[in-house]
């Protein structure tokens, strides 16, 4: 599938946007850039205009000899987990070997201040952008398609991306975690998770592989991302025992979630993995280190950063690349779901 292009003069200018305000240019870039001098009405027509068009102002015009600014946007939801961090660590190092530089946002895995900043970012005209996950805003979607920049989505997999997309299939890993439960012996496995859409997916995959199997619906605990991280395991685990006390094994949405329940089931006197499985996502690296050592579906972040600095980097020369790229995962069965293994000390 051929990528689109890395520049044209499809971006709209300012004469594009004055025009579509029924103004003059000048007039225009003042109701951007000092609306103070502007009648309201006036400023109002500029702005419907931009929403329209999905004009970005330059910040950086008449400063720059070449179309080039070495420069690559990239946005992820947290640093707070290891998998992102990785990612973000591969992505930017591979660039800057080739002597780009990276500037960072964080989405907190909303959309709406993913859009914020690419509008805020793209009027300093980066030679790229790449961002975490492929559920965008219509207006970022209509500023990067009018930006005409080349755009690496890294984390998740689709077959027809914006340019270039690397990744994984969330759906597939739910499934296969369902499946890895079913598969050690447990009849009722729960899921607890955040509200992110992508731990969303993986629960949608883990309900089709119940259904698949003809087993009871799963229950399901589920919990805002923006809640405090401290506590969450407790929480999560009351809930669980209270809501679905069948449950006999849960998958949880991280590593560090996992870890939480697993410290609340010492807590409370259950049994890992005998009366309860605990499966992690992320392979993180205390993974192993847990009483007992945890059960997790490992995803190569690193791997997913460099991959995507390379295909970035490749489309900014102008070359075509393989518009998505499925890094895959792998299951890392541990004894928090044996149920054959002794009784943690």
């Amino acid at each position: 599938m051929p990528n689109r292009s890395t520049r044209s003069s499809a971006a709209p200018t300012l004469k594009d946007l004055a025009r579509l305000a029924g103004v003059s240019p000048i007039t225009a870039s003042r109701a951007l850039h000092r609306p103070e001098l502007v009648a309201e009405a006036t400023r109002a027509r500029v702005v419907q205009a931009v929403e329209q068009s999905g004009y970005v102002p330059n910040s950086l015009a008449g400063g720059l000899t070449s179309r080039q600014t070495r420069l690559v946007a990239a946005i992820v939801p947290s640093v707070g987990h290891s998998l992102f961090s990785d990612m973000l660590s591969a992505l930017i190092t591979t660039l800057a070997a080739q002597r780009y530089e990276t500037t960072l946002g964080i989405s907190s895995y909303e959309v709406e201040h993913e859009e914020t900043w690419l509008a805020a970012m793209l009027s300093r005209r980066p030679d790229g952008v790449v961002l975490t996950g492929t559920e965008h805003t219509a207006r970022t979607r209509r500023l990067l398609l009018n930006a005409d920049i080349p755009v690496v989505e890294l984390w998740d997999y689709m077959p027809h991306p914006l340019d270039v997309a690397i990744g994984f299939c969330q759906e597939d890993a739910g499934r296969a975690a369902f499946r890895h439960l079913r598969a050690c012996g447990y009849r009722r496995p729960a899921i607890v998770r955040s509200d992110d859409s992508r731990a969303q997916r993986r629960a949608q995959g883990f309900l089709r592989a119940a259904a698949e199997a003809d087993a009871p619906e799963p229950a399901q605990i589920v919990f805002s991302e923006q809640s405090p991280q401290a506590g969450r395991g407790r929480k999560v685990l009351d809930a669980l025992r209270a809501e679905a006390p069948q449950a006999d094994a849960v998958f949880c949405s991280s590593d560090a979630l996992a870890q939480g329940v697993l410290a609340h089931a010492h807590a409370l006197g259950l049994q890992v993995p005998q009366q309860l499985g605990v499966l992690g996502f992320g392979d993180q690296a205390l993974a192993a280190d847990c009483i007992p050592p945890l059960s997790t579906v490992r995803v190569d972040g690193a791997q997913i950063g460099r991959l995507g600095a390379e295909a970035l980097m490749a489309r900014m020369r102008g070359a075509a690349v393989a518009a998505a790229q499925d890094v895959g995962f792998e299951i890392i069965a541990r004894a928090s779901t044996s149920l054959g293994a002794p009784p943690a000390s």
